[in-house]
């Protein structure tokens, strides 16, 4: 009997983690913490490396069919061609804490093309206070461009703080924004990534 308790706790310990890691993960990719890919060049703007060069869920999931890289979207090979942050699904603690402080977090810009690129990041948020944080050495913050070519196949990386004023925290769409990818030396548009703030417990 006692052999059968302690299985019973570590069989429900077991489920409870499981329960927890998957709760927490849907937090932080929908609501508080969220992590995503961006491809450039997208949607046909320039030459692209093979699918099944580049490797990931790509090659396997489209195989013969493939046609061209998404912009990007959740987590690290996100085909969904946007990115929807909801305030309306935060966790108590963020709810209490810091509900208006949003945190966008990409280390997948990943070059898909077939040439080196120096580029130039647009965040357009409806003049939201916006912060950018990089560890990158090869950024310069005042042109918000590369200083450094990003080689086929590599990838850069960057981080976004939003403020959210307390009387729009509560609209169904707090903001329809918008990313974009430039060749810094061109100015040539190379991916625009959709980025939404919504509150799906508004009203």
């Amino acid at each position: 009997m006692k052999r059968i308790g302690l299985w019973s706790l570590a069989l429900l310990g077991f489920g409870f983690a499981i329960g927890f890691g998957l709760w927490a993960q849907s937090l932080f990719t929908k609501a508080e913490l969220m992590h995503f890919s961006v491809n450039f060049p997208s949607e046909g703007r320039a030459e692209t490396t093979s699918c099944c060069n580049v490797g990931g869920p790509w090659a396997r999931e489209h195989g013969d069919d493939w046609n061209d890289y998404p912009a990007g979207g959740l987590l690290a090979y996100g085909d969904e061609g946007a990115l929807v942050v909801d305030v309306g699904q935060q966790g108590l603690i963020k709810r209490t804490l810091q509900p208006g402080l949003i945190s966008i977090s990409s280390h997948w810009l990943r070059n898909v093309g077939t040439q080196p690129y120096r580029i130039q990041i647009e965040m357009d948020m409806c003049g939201l206070d916006m912060e950018w944080l990089t560890f990158e050495a090869n950024w310069d913050q005042e042109t918000q461009s590369s200083t450094r070519f990003i080689e086929p196949g590599d990838t850069f990386s960057m981080d976004w703080f939003f403020h959210i004023p307390t009387e729009q925290r509560n609209q169904a769409t707090i903001c329809a924004g918008e990313l974009r990818i430039l060749d810094a030396d061109t100015g040539d548009l190379l991916t625009d990534l959709p980025v939404k703030i919504v509150n799906s417990k508004a009203g």
